[in-house]
């Protein structure tokens, strides 16, 4: 048995492997161009904790994880279906919110930008994939492949396109080949920021697998 055949489990997560999620999330978006350019060079850790526990309480009806056999959580997926809506968040992570929003040095302008650019450029009626993580000591075995492959078809099957937005000109190669057939149907630039590409995959034809 090799390394890749120990990765036995997909699943959307639960409320309660929380802190399991933050932990990839607080490395791994520092990682995402995007995120780094949103919460701005003064950004810690713990910004990057908080925000990653945003997109876990907003994403985590559409949040899977890969697991290994021993449990351990080695990549994230987020989607948003057409239909998605703000979930609700409790006291403590709505004060921590506001404590960020007004301590990161610019961020409400550069949340602003980014959200109506992206609601500009964004595709009604696909499923969106927010975000997708891998844990550093797993990548390279697919995962990521592994991860999306199957929420890809079935959104195909339902006869609707997944959308992303990637600010890494490798990632956005990889959503081009033939193999997932994207395509580009966009882009903008966000000011002294990275360029975002925008990704169509349309439902998989039969040469696709």
């Amino acid at each position: 048995m090799n390394e890749h055949d120990s990765i036995s489990n997909t699943r959307l997560l639960t409320a309660d492997e929380r802190a399991e999620a933050l932990d990839l999330l607080e490395t791994g978006l520092w990682e995402v161009p995007m995120y780094r350019w949103l919460l701005g060079p003064s950004a810690e850790s713990d910004a990057y904790r908080w925000f990653g526990e945003v997109l876990f309480a907003d994403h985590l009806p559409g949040l899977h994880g890969r697991f290994s056999e021993t449990g351990d959580l080695l990549g994230l997926v987020a989607t948003a279906e057409p239909n998605h809506a703000t979930q609700p968040v409790d006291q403590d992570l709505t004060a921590r919110t506001r404590h960020f929003v007004t301590t990161l040095d610019g961020f409400v302008e550069r949340f602003t930008e980014l959200r109506e650019k992206s609601r500009e450029s964004m595709l009604t009626g696909t499923v969106r994939l927010v975000f997708g993580l891998v844990h550093p000591d797993h990548r390279r075995r697919r995962v990521l492949s592994d991860l999306l492959r199957p929420i890809v078809d079935q959104t195909g099957r339902r006869g609707l396109s997944a959308t992303l937005g990637t600010a890494d000109p490798q990632l956005r190669e990889f959503f081009c080949r033939r193999s997932w057939g994207g395509e580009v149907y966009g882009e903008f630039s966000l000011t002294d920021g990275p360029t975002v590409w925008l990704v169509r995959i349309g439902p998989p034809t039969n040469d696709q697998h």
